[in-house]
């Protein structure tokens, strides 16, 4: 077949999707990868696949590809991203201390809210060495807190493990070494 009509060639509806359930299956793998770098692979392997399915149709061009997992495995091996991650570290580490704090707030909240529903009252409440005051009454709703560095200590170390696990930190020795 000419290049111009290689070019020209558009995939079946049933092709498409073949290769584009490929294509997802292999970007699982290559999620180690930088997303540039796994976009780039992609989208050659797209360009040639579809170049091959013009001569010989999408299912044995699929097959000579062989597995995704070991296609991807193949990529991986060869541009060694073993480092960490550390964007995908401070992304989940950022996102750990915001849900951390939104759930203290909504306690805050409910608890205001069930002394108001109570008909007004005083709860005190120790966590962690910090000491909370809640006061809702007629004249005044209001939350105060004492000694408040071990609450921000405890969100901080879950923002940490967060970042930690998600940066894949432990690759940095293994780089190292």
């Amino acid at each position: 077949m000419s290049d111009t009509a290689r070019t020209r060639y558009r995939p079946g509806i049933a092709d498409f999707l073949r290769r584009e359930w490929y294509l997802t299956r292999l970007d699982w793998g290559l999620r180690n990868l930088p997303s540039k770098q796994s976009r780039h692979i992609q989208r050659d392997l797209r360009r040639d696949l579809t170049a091959t399915a013009a001569d010989i149709g999408m299912s044995p061009a699929l097959e000579g590809l062989g597995k995704p997992g070991d296609l991807a495995e193949q990529y991986t091996a060869e541009m060694d991203p073993e480092g960490p991650r550390y964007v995908a570290g401070a992304v989940a580490g950022g996102i750990a201390i915001c849900v951390t704090a939104f759930l203290v707030m909504a306690y805050a909240i409910g608890t205001l809210d069930t002394l108001q529903a109570m008909g007004g009252g005083t709860r005190t409440v120790t966590l962690w060495g910090s000491q909370t005051v809640f006061i809702s009454t007629a004249e005044q709703i209001s939350m105060s807190t004492t000694n408040i560095l071990p609450l921000v200590l405890v969100i901080a170390l879950i923002g940490t493990v967060a970042y930690l696990v998600f940066s894949r930190i432990w690759r940095l020795a293994r780089t190292s070494g």
